[in-house]
């Protein structure tokens, strides 16, 4: 594709790619990536290639459910048994949940899954027997797909280490190549400092992000597996608000990492990304009073973000100040403890390597 081609024509030829080419292809040029997060373009894309896109929701009362994005096709989950977990997905199509072990009473077995093309197989149990705290997935490559599933457990507040008490989580990562848990250190975090939520983490480039509780980010590198931490941008001199969690989140902004805050007037939000030297602000939005109490959930495209009302995912446009789209949520009183970002296609895949299979 030559990039002198008209947006046209680059249109029409991105829109016949798979959803990997048109993941490779946004790293190639810059004006092929801001075209292809653009809600025209997607919005085409999904529809030529009948593309799911949109969110898993898990709720307190094991009730899930999907909500389809602008566009989008809609996603069956019926297959999956009625007491299952959702506990992690990507936009490479797979998830992970948890469900009851049908022989032993009191333990699960994790499952990894497709759901587009209703594809489940039951991961090994991992090692350690520690209530689970949060699970995270990172799809590291697609030819074959490799994956990694980290679960952190049993958080302590009061753990005694080197020189005084600290915060600690228990780390096991699967990895899909191994078809085997490991144990790994403790994840050690400062006293009186946690991750602030189970569904506030972003999986972009091999990484994963968490926000802690002490306004940092905790990021886990899938390739290297080293966790590290450093500064969000706002500090709580300037964001007198900033410790409701509601009121800042990390969000996936055109493939990066971003953050969202609320702003101290209470009447707009911040967006932030975070470039190779640092954090720079990109957008400062407006909201009309329609959608001022709601709960930002992420940012959907280049002109979209999801607030989250009791019953309803709300798509709004923040460029010409309006709702896209809702998608209502059926799991009746109970509130969400995940909502998740989810893509795929319909094609079936390898979820196991084929030099592993039995």
């Amino acid at each position: 594709m030559d990039p002198k081609f008209s947006c046209d024509v680059n249109m029409e030829i991105l829109s016949r790619t798979s959803l990997k080419t048109l993941d490779i292809t946004r790293c190639i040029n810059k004006q092929f990536e801001k075209l292809t997060y653009d809600p025209g373009f997607l919005n085409f894309y999904k529809k030529r290639n009948k593309i799911v896109s949109g969110f898993l929701i898990q709720t307190g009362g094991n009730g899930y459910e999907f909500a389809p994005g602008p566009e989008s096709n809609n996603l069956d989950l019926g297959f999956l048994p009625h007491d299952a977990r959702i506990l992690a997905s990507s936009e490479q199509g797979i998830m992970v949940f948890e469900s009851p072990h049908p022989q032993l009473q009191d333990s699960i077995v994790y499952h990894v899954c497709k759901p587009s093309s209703k594809q489940v197989l039951p991961l090994p149990y991992p090692k350690n027997s520690y209530i689970t705290d949060n699970v995270y997935m990172v799809v590291v490559g697609s030819k074959p797909l490799h994956y990694k599933i980290v679960r952190l457990s049993e958080h302590k507040s009061d753990t005694d280490y080197g020189n005084g008490r600290c915060t600690s989580y228990h780390c096991e990562i699967f990895d899909s190549r191994e078809w085997t848990w490991r144990v790994k250190d403790h994840v050690i975090l400062p006293y009186t400092v946690y991750i602030i939520s189970n569904y506030q983490w972003i999986t972009t480039r091999g990484s994963i992000y968490m926000l802690l509780s002490n306004k940092e980010v905790l990021k886990f590198d899938a390739y290297s597996e080293e966790w590290t931490t450093f500064s969000s941008p706002i500090q709580t001199l300037y964001y007198p608000f900033s410790e409701n969690p509601r009121l800042r989140k990390l969000v996936k902004y055109q493939g990066k990492l971003g953050f969202a805050c609320m702003t101290p007037s209470l009447h707009s939000w911040e967006i932030w990304v975070l470039t190779v030297q640092s954090w720079e602000k990109l957008h400062v939005l407006d909201m009309k009073k329609d959608i001022a109490k709601l709960s930002l959930v992420a940012i959907y495209d280049a002109d979209t973000w999801v607030m989250n009302e009791f019953k309803t995912l709300v798509f709004y446009s923040f460029k010409e100040g309006g709702c896209i789209s809702k998608a209502r949520k059926s799991y009746g009183g109970y509130s969400p403890i995940r909502i998740l970002p989810f893509r795929s296609d319909f094609e079936p895949i390898d979820l196991k390597p084929v030099d592993l299979k039995g």
